[in-house]
């Protein structure tokens, strides 16, 4: 018979705390992104027993990239002994303990309470409660005379209970303000492609992505008379309920030469093609990139499916036939998609070829297959549907990027 495991005295003061702060906190604080908050001791302790649950099964916190493919720097991953200290502080009493000091909680970017600009929808968008699921886009002209200089993109959901992931484009025409407010899937301009957006993706928000920061030096340009296009994917509710979301841009305040540039690989550049997933099927698909036509600095990657995916792998092939690790996902969570910050420059050199493999399940026992009996799926918006993106945000590269640790304007 094993002996009992014993305890080491921890209490919450200041074992615990750090802890909790560090780890679970960045979701679970006032207006966070978590349905409840655990940044005190109170709240903590009253949900002790569940907090214990959710850490020794690996669904708390909610971090889905494999650590041994690559590390990030914003991955929020319980070590073996931080899960034994919260483990055996919940078991041993919950002791409080008496804290030396103040550890107020604090989100990483300090720059979050003064946002240069901000924009919320033009008006308040009235959800429907029909139990149906609505991917809305919204047009918001900037009116601004002059380019901004970024080095963050924050979106900022007005209703966290049913706004559940957004895409932010970048149009300089003028030409979709009439689509405000339309159905995605309705006849407007921008549904018809016949408007080419500066940036069909320009940000990407679910919950847990709290804001991106690029690294000091870089910046992300937002050109003058700009209008966001702001795709919304609402989930159904069966009550009327109401939405003002907004997105705030943090300025530099220090000019920089480098500016962020995106790259976006998806369906078209599936080598096993075509893009269906038949009923009743495991498929795994294989993208392949254009040759890199200069050399890259990798800043971060987001990778995009809905809810067959199953699992999810890019990575890069140089022309000296070194395998280069981007991100790794052997459990694809619908719900939680992260922007994957690098924790330094991933350089890709000339010539590479970027290569992403991901399998979908459209069989009957996946438990969050929607279409029972299954039915072959093909592209779309829907979360019914489909799709494959892997987006990466780079500068063009310098000597030596890739020994450089990056520090984020937060």
């Amino acid at each position: 018979m094993n002996a009992p495991m014993r305890s080491q005295g921890y209490k919450y003061y200041p074992d615990v705390q750090k802890i909790i702060l560090s780890k679970c906190a960045p979701c679970h604080h006032t207006d966070g992104a978590a349905p409840f908050v655990l940044d005190n001791y109170d709240a903590v302790s009253k949900r002790a027993l569940m907090i214990n649950k959710v850490i020794q099964d690996g669904y708390m916190p909610p971090w889905f990239a494999d650590t041994a493919f690559r590390h990030f720097n914003n991955e929020i991953v319980l070590t073996l002994a931080e899960k034994n200290i919260l483990s055996e502080w919940i078991i041993s009493g919950k002791k409080k303990g008496k804290a030396k000091r103040a550890i107020p909680f604090q989100l990483k970017s300090s720059a979050r309470d003064s946002a240069d600009l901000v924009f919320e929808l033009n008006e308040t968008y009235h959800i429907p409660g029909d139990n149906k699921e609505h991917y809305k886009i919204f047009i918001i002209p900037t009116h601004l005379s002059d380019p901004a200089y970024l080095n963050g993109i924050e979106f900022v959901p007005g209703n966290k209970k049913l706004a559940h992931h957004a895409r932010i484009m970048i149009d300089t025409t003028g030409l979709l303000r009439a689509d405000d407010g339309l159905e995605v899937g309705d006849d407007s301009e921008f549904m018809r492609k016949k408007v080419k957006l500066y940036d069909p993706f320009y940000h990407g928000w679910v919950p847990g992505n709290n804001g991106v920061f690029f690294p000091g030096g870089i910046t992300k340009k937002l050109p003058a008379n700009t209008d966001l296009v702001i795709n919304i994917h609402y989930a159904a509710s069966p009550i009327d309920q109401e939405d003002r979301s907004a997105v705030k841009f943090y300025s530099s305040k220090i000019p920089t030469e480098r500016r962020v540039q995106t790259m976006i690989l998806d369906e078209n550049w599936v080598v096993n093609q075509p893009f269906e997933i038949p009923e009743d099927t495991l498929i795994k698909f294989y993208m392949r990139s254009p040759p890199v036509p200069y050399d890259l600095s990798l800043i971060n990657v987001l990778p995009h499916m809905h809810l067959l995916g199953q699992s999810f792998k890019s990575y890069a092939i140089s022309p000296d036939g070194d395998m280069i690790p981007l991100i790794m996902i052997d459990r694809w969570n619908f719900n939680w998609q992260y922007t994957y910050e690098f924790s330094k420059f991933i350089h890709i050199p000339k010539g590479s070829f970027i290569y992403t493999e991901a399998e979908y399940n459209n069989l009957s026992s996946n438990p969050i297959n929607q279409n029972q009996p299954p039915k072959k799926i093909t592209y779309g918006w829907g979360t019914k549907d489909e799709m494959l993106n892997v987006i990466f945000q780079y500068v063009p590269y310098r000597p030596l990027d890739e020994f450089q640790l990056i520090q984020f304007q937060k």
